[in-house]
């Protein structure tokens, strides 16, 4: 690479001062050269280029009559609007070789073709003066236009045809190569005639023009590469000419003839290469809007899940291989409304109904419907969408997914059932405890029936004796009918819809079913409930299941165990914070064995002789679906705490 920079920076010095001592180039290829080999040279390794250049230099300008401090000066000018420049386009180009977007290319002239020119011109302008004799604006005019124009012309034809031309990366296509042909060849007729008519005679007016269409045919087909080429080239016709003193620049001043074709030049080059940079813009955003649309095709037909996809009218537009393979339909089919046809009847207006609103509101689309497969079973589908837009804004339909939850649907329900199942286990732990508890007011009432019947025999009924036995009558009724239906909501087999639940009056209804239980066994019952604990969303037959297995497993672990003090179980809540509250069932039993903790809540594991083993489990279940954690440890004084968590919507209490 450093020997190719050699030989390119050797000629484009040459060129330079081929246009004699003290008059500007109007091309510095010099600094195009350097810009270009600094941006593809690492920064660690440029003062390789910086002394070849300048060794290059000091050669080639010594000989031809220049003082060593002017050519020192003007190299560190020079080198500075080289260093300037990549820094620049390093900097503010996300690829400093290649301007993606209009936006890259205006940062290029705005600050690399004219900012920086313009402040070297101002430092080389002043030198320039006192050697050449030249006035101060004349002198920055030759400057600026030569550092310019090169920079606008040979730096693009640099960038785009030396590094990583685009030949190299496609495949020979021979019609290609016929269009490039035949545009090097318009290029190049035009070009020469344009620098080469005289500047009387036919056509004369329109000769500048004349390689124009071939330039905006390179621009539109090949983009910078075919811009920055094109005007590469009709420049090379037009400096050829400039140093012979042909065509339009026939009896010009050097001065003159650098003006001309820097004027030539500019306003046509930046033109062209705005038009080429948008068409490349364009390009590219087509094709990645057809690969991003043939990705998501190639996606969508792979897809384990059914896709499908609805135009503004509702109707759908596309459905992927998974639901024709479902359906066993085919495309045509499936279009527009056909789709309906494959739901079952009960189903249809339901499902559409709810389609139709989400659709009309741009809202997320979710329905649960039963849809026909292919070999005629009915099956549960889960359909999902949402609406799209265009990158305009606009709104061009929905795109959704569709999943078969037919086996989900059965474990979800054989679950239900086990959960259910659990609870009849528990209850019937708790018969006699709950007969004991029916037989008492019922007992009470039978002898309050029998003691109004006495006392209605007397020939003067003592009106206020038989209203106290009615009101003891009353509260025993209330007392039954309490117990029936705690006992009927813990056992009803489908769950209601989560709600704003008081975890404390849980836990009272739980020591309230237990009670007698606990005086049977023995066992005292001691609630500590936090009076600022907020409402929670559940369940609230699924939360009370919970704390009855864990009060129950407690009420077991004492059973055999006959500690100094008396045995008791302590129910608890806490709100501290994080946003949850907290529940705790403690007894006084012997403990959890460490080998058996990591076991607790693995189903069908179980310490007692009889059970399943599927309390703890099931517990556990219900609370993380409520978003909750459930845990378990041995207690200091004995005995084991188990612990679990509901969150609130309240993140922490009042200070």
């Amino acid at each position: 690479m450093y020997a190719l920079f050699a030989v390119a920076i050797t000629g484009a010095y040459s060129f330079g001062l081929s246009f004699g001592k003290g008059v500007a180039s109007p091309f510095w290829f010099p600094n195009s050269i350097l810009l270009c080999a600094l941006l593809k040279t690492r920064p660690r390794n440029w003062w390789i280029i910086f002394i070849t250049a300048l060794s290059i230099r000091l050669a080639l300008q010594l000989p031809a009559g220049y003082s060593l401090l002017y050519t020192l000066a003007s190299f560190s000018i020079e080198l500075g609007e080289a260093v300037a420049g990549a820094t620049v386009m390093r900097r503010f180009l996300p690829n400093p070789v290649r301007f993606q977007t209009i936006r890259d290319y205006l940062v290029f002239v705005l600050l690399v073709v004219v900012a920086i020119p313009a402040v070297t011109a101002a430092v080389g302008a002043g030198m320039r003066n006192p050697v050449f004799s030249y006035t101060y604006w004349r002198a920055w005019e030759q400057w600026f236009g030569g550092d310019a124009l090169s920079q606008l012309v040979v730096t693009p034809a640099i960038l785009y045809l030396v590094f990583d031309p685009p030949w190299w990366r496609r495949k020979f296509e021979p019609g290609k190569v016929a269009e490039v042909g035949a545009l090097i060849a318009g290029l190049a007729v035009t070009g020469y005639f344009s620098a080469n008519t005289g500047a009387d005679g036919y056509l004369t007016a329109v000769r500048f023009y004349a390689a124009v269409p071939f330039l905006i045919w390179a621009a539109i087909r090949f983009g910078m590469a075919g811009v920055s080429g094109g005007v590469f080239l009709t420049a090379l016709f037009a400096m050829e000419a400039a140093l012979a003193g042909r065509g339009p620049f026939q009896g010009l001043t050097p001065y003159g003839t650098a003006t001309a074709l820097q004027n030539f030049f500019l306003l046509r080059s930046a033109l062209l290469s705005v038009l080429a940079i948008a068409m490349e813009q364009g390009r590219t955003v087509g094709n990645s809007l057809r690969e991003s649309e043939e990705r998501f095709r190639r996606l969508a037909q792979t897809a384990p899940v059914m896709i499908w996809m609805s135009g503004p009218d509702r109707s759908c537009i596309f459905v992927n291989q998974g639901w024709l393979d479902f359906t066993g339909r085919n495309l045509e089919q499936e279009l527009g409304r056909g789709w309906t046809d494959t739901i079952h009847p009960d189903d249809s207006k339901n499902a559409f109904e709810r389609y139709a609103s989400a659709f009309d509101a741009r809202q997320p689309f979710e329905a649960e419907f039963r849809c026909r497969r292919q070999d005629g079973a009915w099956r549960w589908i889960l359909s999902r969408g949402v609406a799209r837009y265009e990158s305009d804004g606009g709104f061009s339909g929905y795109v959704g997914s569709a999943l078969d939850v037919s086996d989900l649907k059965k474990v979800e329900e054989l679950s239900r059932a086990l959960v259910h199942s659990q609870r009849l286990a528990v209850m019937g732990e708790l018969t006699a405890t709950i007969a004991h508890e029916m037989r008492q007011p019922m007992s009470a009432i039978l002898l309050d029936a029998k003691t109004a019947e006495l006392l209605a025999t007397r020939p003067n009924p003592p009106i206020d004796e038989m209203r106290a036995v009615v009101g003891h009558i009353r509260d025993n009724v209330l007392r039954v009918d309490s117990v029936i239906s705690r006992v009927r909501e813990f056992l009803r087999k489908q769950d209601a819809p989560p709600q704003m639940v008081d975890i404390n009056d849980v836990v009272r209804d739980v020591t309230h079913l237990i009670r007698g239980d606990a005086v049977r066994r023995r066992i005292q019952v001691r609630t500590y409930l936090d009076r600022k604990a907020p409402l929670v969303r559940a369940d609230r037959s699924q939360i009370e299941q919970v704390v009855l297995n864990l009060a129950v497993n407690g009420m077991d672990a004492m059973d055999h165990y006959q500690p100094d003090r008396a045995r008791e179980l302590a129910l608890a809540t806490d709100w501290s914070g994080n946003g949850v509250v907290e529940v705790r069932v403690k007894d006084c039993g012997q403990g959890i064995a460490p080998e058996h903790m990591p076991l607790l809540f693995e189903s069908f594991f179980t310490t007692r002789n009889q059970g399943m083993g599927l309390g703890l489990s099931i517990a556990k279940s219900i609370v993380v679906a409520h978003g909750g954690a459930i845990w378990a440890e041995n207690n200091s004084g004995g005995g084991a705490v188990f612990h679990f968590t509901v969150p609130t919507e309240e993140p922490s209490p009042p200070a």
